[in-house]
């Protein structure tokens, strides 16, 4: 009943005000007949619902019952891996709230990066396209970034191991040297899409390509830098710049220009026509005495490395074996005439440009953070007898990676970095996670050590300063 009824009664009303009794009838046959139509309405989209939720429960029943039979069918099978990727893919589907909006593709990117992290081999990496084309292009000497060479490693602070990148070096006129980064800080966390995540969450290749992007935007930095045996705690915003990688730098001995001092920072498709521009720069100068210097050179590429050693050595002379799994030779790299095309056109190598450097004087300088395919180089001057080796013993990464392109279907495409093989140099014997003791062992002093190499005044390069008593 409507309020107004309610509150009048016969005792307070003026009788004349008093609806008829016709008009009352015909008031309650029209509310009675608004009652029944809003049944029936209600009672036919109640049918409507009932047969349309009736379907689809069937098809959602169907859908499940058809994932329960998987679940069912692989829970027992003690499967191959693609069977237990499908397994996890049925419950996820079956069980998730968020099923419906869930990116395949990304996860199923992430399950093949998980998969190649828990393989056991610390190199081992899947990469996307994107992120394949990027180490490419830095590779080609194209390089986005903040301006450092890092090294992988981890640390323990207060019983907490971080996995960090280990600044070696800083790039004169870098975005990062602007920021206040410094050589042995330890990265330890980068900003992704706004969030910090630590190496520890997401691995080195991550956060590496993490810190590189587009010029001009910026990327945040967690730092973690020693002194005095404490730990402190950084955060540093850093602009990306374009860089052309410059890997090999070159200058005099300030006390002798008769010396020159050759720096390599790394081995990529680059490095053998700049090792030539340099070598034959100071030639031009009158140096007679050469500082190879691969301190904080982290390694790069087989064909980058065979090119170099090819001026030295002589046609035939081996550069190193690859050792398989089982201790077989799977492949031995020797020197000889190269001619290679696209990116790798700069590895080539002329007849006439075997050996044209075996008759320098020459020094090599190392250090712990000389590795890989700087080791070669190291290594073989060594074995070869054509320098003496000046420093601290190397880092000790005797073994090889290989990347492969994977092709899953027309839309996606990966590829995934393996260590392949071991190997050993002239000398036969493997030096990994051992390094390559000098011949003259010579540490930098602990002031040193805080500056760059390429910054550091010679006056205070203990390593240098002993490598130029040795020339005759």
């Amino acid at each position: 009943m409507e309020p107004k009824e309610t509150e009048l009664t016969p005792m307070d009303s003026d009788p004349l005000q008093q609806p008829q009794p016709q008009k009352q009838e015909h008031l309650f046959s029209v509310r009675f007949l608004l009652f029944v139509v809003c049944i029936a309405v209600a009672a036919a989209v109640l049918l409507t619902f009932t047969l349309t939720s009736a379907l689809q429960r069937k098809q959602y029943t169907e859908q499940l019952l058809a994932q329960q039979e998987i679940i069912e069918q692989l829970s027992g099978s003690g499967g191959s891996v693609g069977q237990n990727l499908q397994l996890l893919d049925a419950v996820i589907q079956l069980y998730s709230y968020y099923a419906d909006s869930m990116d395949s593709k990304a996860m199923l990117e992430a399950a093949f990066k998980a998969y190649v992290a828990a393989s056991g081999d610390r190199y081992a990496q899947y990469y996307t396209q994107e992120e394949y084309q990027a180490i490419v292009a830095e590779n080609n000497g194209d390089y986005c970034g903040v301006g450092v060479t890092v090294t992988n490693t981890t640390v323990d602070v207060n019983g907490q191991e971080y996995k960090v990148f280990r600044v070696l070096e800083i790039y004169e006129d870098s975005s990062a040297l602007d920021a206040g980064i410094a050589v042995g800080d330890y990265i330890y966390a980068v900003e992704r899409d706004g969030v910090f995540e630590t190496i520890n969450a997401i691995g080195y290749d991550q956060a590496l390509a993490a810190v590189r992007g587009e010029e001009g935007t910026t990327v945040g930095l967690k730092v973690l830098r020693e002194e005095e045996g404490a730990f402190s705690y950084l955060d540093f915003s850093v602009t990306r710049r374009q860089f052309e990688t410059l890997s090999v730098r070159y200058k005099l001995f300030q006390d002798n220009a008769e010396i020159g001092i050759v720096s390599i920072s790394g081995f990529d498709l680059t490095t053998p026509h700049q090792f030539k521009d340099a070598v034959n720069a100071l030639l031009a100068q009158g140096v007679k005495h050469f500082v190879f210097d691969v301190r904080n050179n982290p390694g790069g590429d087989l064909q980058s490395i065979k090119a170099v050693l090819s001026y030295f050595l002589q046609e035939g002379d081996m550069v190193l074996s690859a050792i398989d799994r089982d201790g077989n030779v799977a492949a031995t790299y020797t020197v000889e005439e190269t001619s290679l095309t696209g990116d790798y056109a700069g590895c080539s190598v002329a007849r006439e440009e075997i050996g044209m450097y075996a008759d320098l004087d020459m020094v090599v300088l190392c250090n712990e953070n000389t590795a890989s395919a700087a080791e070669v180089f190291t290594a073989t001057m060594r074995d070869y007898g054509l320098a003496e080796i000046v420093g601290m013993t190397t880092f000790g990464k005797g073994i090889m990676q290989t990347t492969r392109p994977i092709r899953f279907n027309d839309e996606l495409v990966g590829y995934i970095k393996l260590t392949t093989y071991a190997y050993v140099t002239k000398c036969g014997e493997s030096y990994h996670d051992v390094g390559i003791a000098p011949d003259v062992g010579v540490d930098l002093s602990e002031e040193a050590k805080k500056q760059p190499l390429s910054l550091l005044p010679q006056s205070m390069d203990q390593q240098l300063q002993t490598a130029v008593t040795l020339f005759k």
